[in-house]
């Protein structure tokens, strides 16, 4: 709990954890108002898309953008944007106001975009290299956590008041978490000299310098490979509410184990992260997404809501862990300079492979049901988690051979 003392990161940590509450709370309730409006479990995916889309297209320039912006400044904006603009969802109680869910949904993720690149950067220009690690396990378990609370406080709001409260609570909170960033000190941000270049040059040596890095590079096509699996979830939502004709409560219930991998993910992985190596991080990379496979396959499969919990957690568990190592990863091997356009096209990258992903699995699952849509998925993750550790060995092979 040393980082806790960092006063750097103990405002970012605040505001982001108060930024979360806030987001489980809307998250149940965007699924609400569009089942609502559409009952189309296209629209779920729909809606994803209408959150990622945007995301990934403004991740494309946003990080040239913020290198030469004040961090600070700008998660303070994002923040303000997005709490006028998550309370405006309170105010849409038609089907033929559909289109401004949407638009909404788009304006969100585009102020969304320029956050992610503006707080790592500040995070690694505050953490030192040997706790980043400890950092993003924190992060990432705190955030885990805050699921398992907030979603199960969701549902039982949901259960007994209208979903949409849930929007105004969101809002307040980007207020709160606003507050905090305003507070923050500071600090010499790492690589942050302002650049003659011009954004296109700029944006342009981000994606060169990417190709020339193959470690980099490795990293965002096994997370994009990552993103693909995590799309599950937009079939979870259409095979709860819909094949099985649950309440929206128990979907949001159902986010409980989802939120205890990550917890458990965060956990295991700042114990034994350092004991590993980079073999063994890769090894347990590649595991990962033979695990989700299967974990997938069995969430589609298994009849008990337990035993689907269970699965849950087990998927749950494999994707957070991968997720840290590889955040991690990336911010040990990116320069400093580069560090917002690598994790700005990051963004782009493995959002733009969940949209995708979401689009063909919500239209499989209306068309041949989520079951069959999922031993598909299954076969996916274990031979990208095959290709992974095959792919590992190899260069460890050939490395060896040159040496």
């Amino acid at each position: 709990m040393g980082l806790l003392k960092h006063p750097v990161f103990r405002r970012l940590y605040a505001a982001h954890i108060i930024h979360i509450i806030g987001n489980e709370f809307t998250f149940i309730a965007v699924v609400g108002l569009l089942h609502d409006l559409s009952g189309s479990g296209l629209s779920f995916a729909g809606g994803t898309v209408f959150r990622m889309v945007p995301y990934v297209l403004t991740s494309f320039f946003s990080g040239a953008l913020v290198e030469n912006w004040d961090k600070q400044r700008v998660m303070v904006t994002v923040n303000l944007l997005r709490a006028v603009l998550v309370s405006l969802f309170f105010f849409i109680t038609s089907p033929a106001y559909l289109w401004v869910a949407f638009l909404l949904l788009i304006l969100v993720n585009i102020c969304s975009a320029f956050f992610q690149p503006a707080m790592q950067v500040t995070i690694v220009s505050a953490v030192e290299e040997k706790d980043r690690l400890a950092a993003n396990s924190l992060l990432q378990g705190t955030t885990s956590f805050l699921i398992i609370v907030c979603q199960g406080a969701a549902a039982v709001l949901v259960y007994w008041f209208s979903y949409r409260y849930n929007f105004l609570l969101d809002s307040a909170c980007y207020l709160v978490s606003l507050a905090f960033l305003l507070k923050l000190p500071k600090i010499a941000i790492v690589g942050d000299s302002k650049a003659a270049a011009s954004f296109a040059a700029r944006l342009q040596e981000g994606f060169r310098y990417i190709a020339t890095k193959k470690g980099i590079g490795q990293i965002l096509l096994y997370q994009m490979a990552e993103r693909v699996l995590g799309a599950f979830y937009i079939m979870l939502m259409f095979y709860i509410l819909q094949e099985r004709g649950e309440g929206l409560y128990v979907f949001g219930l159902l986010d409980i184990p989802l939120g205890l991998g990550g917890v458990f993910a965060g956990i295991a992985v700042s114990k034994l992260a350092d004991r590993l190596g980079d073999r063994g991080v890769s090894t347990v990379q590649g595991w990962g997404l033979v695990a989700m496979g299967l974990s997938i396959y069995a969430v589609f499969h298994i009849e008990p809501l337990l035993g689907l919990a269970a699965a849950i957690l087990c998927c749950s568990f494999a994707s957070y862990s991968s997720s840290i190592l590889s955040v991690t990863k990336l911010q040990r091997l990116a320069d400093p300079d580069y560090l917002a356009r690598v994790f700005s096209i990051r963004e782009m990258a493995t959002m733009g492979s969940f949209s995708v992903s979401c689009i063909v699995l919500g239209y499989g699952a209306e068309q041949v049901g989520s079951a069959a849509v999922s031993t598909w998925l299954a076969v996916f993750g274990v031979l990208a988690g095959l290709i992974w550790l095959w792919s590992w060995r190899a260069r460890e092979k050939v490395e060896a051979t040159s040496e």
